[in-house]
């Protein structure tokens, strides 16, 4: 049974813990897409350097307690030009990307941590960015799957499939609560925190 002290360290260290896996990958999407020429990231704020913009907050709880979890989606405008749909493209595949170059330099800066409180920041940032390069990947809005999925459609269809991107948190949620992510992700979880483990510890 967890005392008060350290259920309220887990909070914070795995809130820092998600502003570090969230921030970086959203703040370059957000780049991204601006420099393609749809300004609605930047018109809506997502082009920011504060970190609580990028956060969702249901999707941050699911960090703390399931150990996997998502953030807001990045705005942008249904695209059909072939230019528009290599941005789609570049975007939804960059956050994984990033997820496991992250998962890389978090875990060699954790290996190099003797303070507890920053060890387990980093150490569950390590870990986190990796399961949600992996999660990113389902074809569920808003994540980054479906973004993918939506660049590959026929023209006819994109505009009928990213209106419909609200209702994918509420999908989201009724699967976290009728327990079918935790099932379907746990396999993940499991491997990627032996993974992270061995890369920390050195096998050890």
């Amino acid at each position: 049974m967890q005392t008060l002290k350290e259920f309220l360290s887990n909070v914070i260290t795995g809130f820092l813990a998600v502003i570090l896996v969230v921030f970086p990958r959203e703040y370059i999407k957000a780049y991204i897409i601006t420099k393609s020429g749809d300004l609605t990231p930047k018109k809506l704020g997502r082009l920011s350097l504060n970190p609580f913009v990028h956060l969702d907050p249901i999707g941050t709880i699911a960090f703390i307690l399931f150990d996997f979890g998502w953030s807001r989606p990045i705005p942008i405008i249904p695209m059909k030009s072939k230019k528009s749909r290599k941005t789609l493209l570049i975007v939804s595949i960059i956050g994984p990307i990033f997820g496991i170059i992250f998962f890389v330099i978090y875990g060699i800066i954790t290996k190099n941590l003797s303070n507890y409180y920053l060890f387990q920041i980093f150490y569950k940032a390590t870990k986190w960015s990796l399961t949600f390069a992996i999660f990113s990947l389902f074809p569920i809005p808003p994540l980054d799957g479906s973004k993918l999925l939506a660049a590959l459609l026929p023209e006819e269809y994109i505009d009928w499939y990213l209106k419909y991107e609200i209702y994918g948190i509420l999908f989201l949620l009724g699967l976290l609560l009728v327990w079918i992510l935790p099932l379907v992700m746990s396999p993940f979880v499991s491997f990627i925190e032996k993974l992270t483990n061995f890369i920390i510890n050195g096998g050890g």
